[in-house]
């Protein structure tokens, strides 16, 4: 039950503009290593991002946050995790 490869974000703030479905790589936690994932729209300010390989104890309330290589995307809020 720890591991999940989706995540639903709410409050999505990207600092420019993306494009979907956005490859790029998302972070859960501050000290977490980036994991190579997919992101695609989910109603207003909300997306799914799906894992290529499923992750430990995605948490709700953590951050969400999207990268390209080291270059920052945006984030958001995670709301839940689900397969």
């Amino acid at each position: 039950h720890l591991y999940h490869r989706k995540m639903l974000v709410r409050d999505i703030n990207w600092l420019g503009e993306v494009s979907f479905p956005l490859k790029c790589q998302a972070k859960i936690r501050y000290h977490g290593e980036k994991a190579e994932c997919v992101v695609e729209p989910a109603g207003k300010d909300k997306v799914v991002v799906e894992f290529s390989e499923p992750q430990r104890a995605i948490t709700p309330g953590q951050a969400g946050v999207f990268y390209q290589k080291e270059r920052l995307l945006g984030g958001g809020w995670i709301e839940k995790a689900f397969d």
